[in-house]
């Protein structure tokens, strides 16, 4: 267990969600933290002052929410009470959101303005602009827009009535890299949502021939049974997939034990799970892709591989494929189902991303709704019935973060 899963007494009595926010060059800017309690007789969501996020910085500490984030700003939502009773924290380290039911009163705004004159930076969630809320404008540095909540007219209009204040507009729930492109075009300087894990529009059917070779080399891979069948598959003509799997394999799993010099020592020691990592190795020098798609990749391959552990001894290395393989189109833009054909996945691999069903569909699921904080559509019954629990996903979704961030810092690593 990592320190962030044992941040928590007992664990984490939270589930957590971080989601990435990016400037307009897709560079990771800072995260947002979401989450809720485990345990529901105690706090229900979306009860403010309750289950605020006190509950969090109480779990994690300061250190922990930096650990979290990987030292970025971390946007958390404030209530009420934590903007007349901030805790004690780094200014550097958080920037206080401020959730769009909080009403512009004398005491929230001299509240926000201690903390602004403290040195936080305010950010307003879901903004819809009226005249009560000139005085938070006045006190913001970033005013947060739902695109999914408005029309195009709408947008637009929020835009221009904004322009007046020196802020940044930060554009929420962007699914789309249409949408994402739209708003880089409206102005706005930061970004989030679920675009990354999406497939961009393309013209034309066939793949090019540096997409065909990486395609045939991740067969190759699924396809091998044997040591020599990997690295068979493994050597190709471009160096830097071997090199990043080795580096990979000496990474966030070693912890101090002996240095994998060679090819054939990463597959003696990974045995099985050599497929699911020479892959996302191979994945990770697609052009055009920003670094953050890579270690979302990681972070659910490792999420499911780590329930699938849980689940079952066996389960693991097929949890960690189809994790990873779930992003195959966000990575190649075609449609999974012809990618999936075209890599020989197997019925099972295939029947868990295109039918969703299956122990392996469900560990994915799992991992999609903790990334998105939406853990009512967590699969929890069929967890339960695989012997895996809340506290168990929790663990394995924190521990992922942290080998995702670890790995990926490996693989690119100078």
């Amino acid at each position: 267990m990592t320190a962030l899963a044992e941040a928590a007494p007992g664990g984490s009595s939270l589930l957590l969600a971080r989601q990435p926010i990016f400037d307009a060059s897709l560079n990771v800017f800072a995260y947002e933290l979401l989450h809720r309690s485990m345990d529901p007789r105690r706090f229900s969501v979306g009860d403010g002052d309750v289950a605020s996020s006190q509950l969090l910085l109480d779990a994690f500490g300061p250190a922990g929410i930096a650990n979290l984030t990987e030292g970025r700003p971390a946007f958390i939502n404030f209530t009420e009470h934590l903007i007349l009773n901030p805790p004690s924290v780094a200014p550097g380290q958080i920037i206080v959101e401020v959730l769009e039911d909080i009403p512009p009163t004398p005491l929230v705004i001299d509240g926000l303005a201690a903390l602004r004159e403290r040195g936080f930076r305010i950010a307003l969630d879901d903004f819809r602009h009226h005249a009560a809320m000139e005085p938070m404008l006045e006190l913001a540095d970033i005013v947060k827009l739902d695109v999914l909540a408005m029309s195009e007219p709408q947008l637009r209009a929020e835009v221009r009535k904004l322009r007046n204040h020196p802020l940044r507009l930060l554009a929420e729930k962007i699914e789309s890299w249409e949408m994402h492109n739209h708003c880089v075009d409206l102005g706005f300087s930061y970004f989030q949502g679920f675009f990354l894990a999406h497939p961009q529009a393309v013209h034309g059917e066939r793949p090019g021939p540096d997409e065909s070779a990486l395609l045939a080399s991740m067969a190759g891979l699924l396809r091998a049974r044997t040591p020599a069948e990997f690295v068979s598959a493994l050597e190709q003509p471009d160096p830097l997939p071997g090199l990043r799997l080795l580096r990979l394999a000496n990474g966030p799993d070693r912890e101090g034990e002996r240095t994998l010099a060679t090819l054939d020592d990463v597959v003696d020691t990974l045995g099985r799970r050599t497929a699911g990592r020479a892959s996302i190795a191979m994945l990770a020098g697609v052009t055009g892709k920003p670094r953050e798609l890579v270690r979302l990749a990681l972070a659910r391959a490792r999420a499911c591989e780590l329930l699938g552990n849980a689940c079952s001894p066996g389960l693991g290395a097929g949890g960690f494929e189809a994790g990873l393989f779930s992003l195959l189109d966000a990575f190649l833009d075609r449609p999974l189902p012809g990618l999936l054909q075209s890599v020989g996945a197997h019925p099972q691999l295939r029947a868990a991303l295109c039918e969703r069903s299956g122990s392996e569909a469900a560990l994915v699921a799992t991992a999609i709704a903790f990334e998105q904080a939406q853990w009512n559509t967590a699969p929890w019954e069929h967890l339960s019935a695989l012997g895996v629990d809340k506290a168990d996903a929790e663990r394995a979704y924190l521990d992922s973060l942290v080998w995702a961030d670890q790995g990926l810092q490996a693989m690119f690593s100078r």
